[in-house]
């Protein structure tokens, strides 16, 4: 498998553990909810349903909802790191 998509539900103040970066691309598209994205730890996205962010994995990347409420999200990856 070259891709895989997650759907994803994350919980209030869910977040990474810190930045992170592999070898590969993302594609994230938010359903519901608010995500909170920094590339590089200079750039800053703050998506919200119906948003759409594209990133190559090898950039440091972090993430946390920073929504009251559950964040949705359609997470693509390839490779395959889930």
């Amino acid at each position: 498998t070259m891709m895989d998509c997650h759907r994803f539900v994350l919980a209030p103040g869910a977040a990474s553990e810190g930045a992170y970066r592999h070898e590969g691309e993302e594609f994230m598209h938010v359903l519901s909810g608010r995500l909170e994205l920094v590339l590089d730890s200079d750039q800053f996205f703050d998506l919200g349903p119906g948003d759409s962010l594209y990133f190559e994995s090898r950039r440091y990347h972090s993430w946390r909802n920073r929504h009251d409420g559950e964040t949705v999200l359609l997470w693509i990856n390839t490779p395959p790191t889930f």
